[in-house]
């Protein structure tokens, strides 16, 4: 029976627990851990987290690897590593989760291969910064490796936006400012599993607001994609490397990728479309 690792930060996450059901339910052993107590023994060759042998797992779902100083990222992402290279398959693979939580990364490769995305710049250079939101009009301020909406901010053109500018500049020491896309008050979010767009939901801003982000108080609608979204998404998820993802795409005069989650939940569009994208994982697993 195949030992499925599947890596959490929270025991209760609806995305882990449907993950562990749906493994389960495949006829394979699922394995709940979490990276936060990462240990690579060097002598022995084995690593561990939560006193399971990450060694002994025939894959690995990430789901989440959760907070850490840059030194503990480091570490997790060292082992996932190594473990890839002991025959563990990580899913999404490590370097694919690296690209997909650095928008700056993600936006580059999204732009040189061809992929619909806004008008992007990162700098650390105030007139650089300066200078895009003066071209943009209206720019999305966003972390880097940001998640959940958190620490995104929407900055015009005027004396209080170029002072929030400055602001966050001499805070973060860099800054990636993304073209504000004018958009129904929505966006969408594309699922794609092993090459194939399993469902789609509309995520739409809380009443007065503009970010989608469920975790901010958006809601989730059933979407029935276009041509050129299924396309986006699947192109999206392709350049990254990851075998499931969340493309997010916002509709303005023509439709544009703005990010990609590389460890997305499933609850949202479980609870709108009844879609269980954990199913789909688990199928891959038995591949």
């Amino acid at each position: 029976m195949k030992k499925i690792g599947i890596a959490v930060t929270d025991p209760t996450d609806w995305t882990g627990v449907a993950l562990y059901n749906a493994v389960r339910g495949c006829g394979m052993q699922p394995v709940q851990f979490s990276f936060s107590s990462a240990t690579s023994d060097i002598p022995s060759g084995k690593m561990y987290a939560s006193r399971v042998d990450l060694t002994a797992l025939d894959a690995i779902v990430v789901r989440d690897l959760g907070p850490a100083t840059q030194n503990d990222a480091a570490l997790r992402f060292d082992i996932l590593c190594q473990l890839k290279e002991l025959g563990v398959r990580i899913i999404n693979p490590p370097e694919a989760i690296a690209r997909a939580a650095n928008k700056h990364v993600s936006s580059y490769l999204f732009q040189r291969n061809g992929i619909n995305t806004p008008g992007t710049v990162v700098t650390s250079d105030p007139d650089e910064a300066l200078d895009a939101l003066s071209s943009f009009g209206r720019a999305v301020v966003k972390p880097v490796f940001g998640y959940k909406g958190i620490g995104v901010e929407c900055v015009k053109n005027n004396d209080s936006g170029t002072r929030r500018l400055k602001e966050l500049l001499e805070k973060n020491g860099m800054i990636y400012l993304q073209e504000f896309i004018p958009n129904p008050g929505r966006d969408i979010r594309v699922f794609v599993v092993d090459k194939k767009v399993v469902g789609s939901i509309y995520r739409i801003a809380p009443a007065g607001g503009w970010i989608n982000n469920l975790s901010q108080g958006g809601c989730a609608k059933l979407c029935t994609l276009t041509n050129e979204q299924k396309r986006l998404g699947l192109m999206a998820a392709q350049v990254i490397g990851t075998v499931y993802a969340g493309v997010d795409i916002i509709e303005g005069d023509r439709d544009y990728v703005i990010e990609i989650n590389g460890t997305p939940s499933g609850k949202g569009i479980f609870e709108a479309c009844g879609v269980d994208v954990t199913l789909e994982i688990a199928q891959y697993l038995l591949s």
